[in-house]
């Protein structure tokens, strides 16, 4: 029998680019994941950009309707 059949080569076991098979497999995709991970950065910081405007807004609407008295009115 030949040694190829009893003993599988070596690197096919190690190597993580293939499969037990030996066909290739697919790599991982480290720009897409990480641009994934800005935009979703991204957007979380426009949201919470837009809250605090709205918040602020509100929040100066409130002090147009109930103004305080100054001395003048008195």
């Amino acid at each position: 029998m030949p040694a190829e059949i009893l003993f599988p080569v070596i690197s096919d076991l190690i190597d993580p680019a293939t499969d037990q098979k030996g066909n290739a497999m697919a790599k991982p995709n480290y720009q897409f994941k990480k641009r994934q991970k800005e935009l979703a950065k991204k957007k979380k910081k426009e949201e919470k950009r837009q809250r605090k405007l709205e918040n602020k807004t509100v929040e100066t609407d409130e002090t147009e309707k109930d103004p305080t008295p100054s001395m003048e009115d008195r």
